[in-house]
């Protein structure tokens, strides 16, 4: 009820694993793009990660994870039947799902300089398929490991205005142990014992083998699997709690690489 749209699922990406597949770029003004989002989903967050790259405008409009009122302004836009965030209505086509709302953005932005094959190739989609089928779906069971922790991590709620008190108050305890069970099946589904290591091997893997030792996967400029697992990374720190101080800044090149990517992408507001 709560999850994001691959959590409970296998995430396949919709984008090809080459640049080669996508549509040139085409120059036309700046769309209007508006995302409904949960502020913690790390899908969520790795699609603002590009959008804020690619200086492409938005406005992100918070769901209530129990309600999900808010979709009541999508009602008769494309599928509505479909109630897992990321949503994204661009130039009033509704698009759902982190990869194909990043499809929609990659064919729509005229940011030539970036979107290069250097940027995606291969070996780049390689790592953004990785992080949504490995990484992204080890953040949430490691946030909602205890009844405690999803509390923790469903905080956020408490500084949505959008929201009354009696909002915030239902949807941060019961989503929170409405996720504390979600994650228990993510932790089946994906064969996840120890929560904490299976992160913490998450973020070593990207360390040691998508990185290994170069500024940024993409060698001296970030990929789109920077740019991915920067925004995953990049909504750990939002959640607040122990999870971003003991896995990015307690570990030196991964917070070095994680600065250098914030120098490069600027900083993604949460709550933008």
């Amino acid at each position: 009820m709560l999850a994001c749209r691959v959590l409970i699922y296998p995430s396949f990406s919709v984008l090809r694993t080459s640049s080669r597949f996508f549509s040139a770029p085409s120059s036309s003004p700046s769309p209007t793009i508006t995302l409904y989002q949960y502020r913690i989903c790390p899908f969520c967050c790795k699609t603002k990660s590009l959008l804020t790259h690619l200086s492409l405008p938005y406005t992100s409009i918070e769901v209530n994870p129990l309600t999900k009122s808010q979709f009541k302004n999508l009602e008769s836009i494309g599928d509505d039947t479909y109630k897992k965030v990321p949503v994204a209505l661009i130039n009033n086509e509704r698009i759902n799902g982190s990869n194909e709302i990043i499809d929609k953005i990659l064919e729509i932005s005229d940011k030539h300089d970036i979107i290069t094959d250097d940027f995606i190739n291969d070996e780049s989609m390689k790592w953004y398929n990785w992080c949504d089928t490995h990484l992204a779906v080890r953040i949430y069971p490691a946030l909602t490991e205890t009844f405690d922790s999803s509390l923790t991590a469903f905080s956020y709620l408490d500084n949505v205005s959008e929201f009354s008190t009696f909002e915030k108050l239902s949807a941060k305890y019961i989503g929170a142990f409405a996720m504390k069970l979600a994650g228990g099946k993510i932790k089946k589904k994906y064969g996840i014992e120890d929560t904490d290591h299976e992160l913490a091997s998450s973020i070593e893997t990207w360390k040691n083998d998508a990185l290994n030792s170069a500024p940024f996967q993409g060698g001296d400029k970030p990929s789109i699997a920077d740019i991915a697992v920067y925004g995953v990374l990049k909504g750990l720190e939002d959640v607040g709690g122990r999870w971003f101080e003991e896995r990015v800044k307690g570990d030196k090149e991964v917070e070095e690489w994680f600065s250098r990517v914030e120098g490069v992408v600027g900083e993604i507001n949460s709550s933008h």
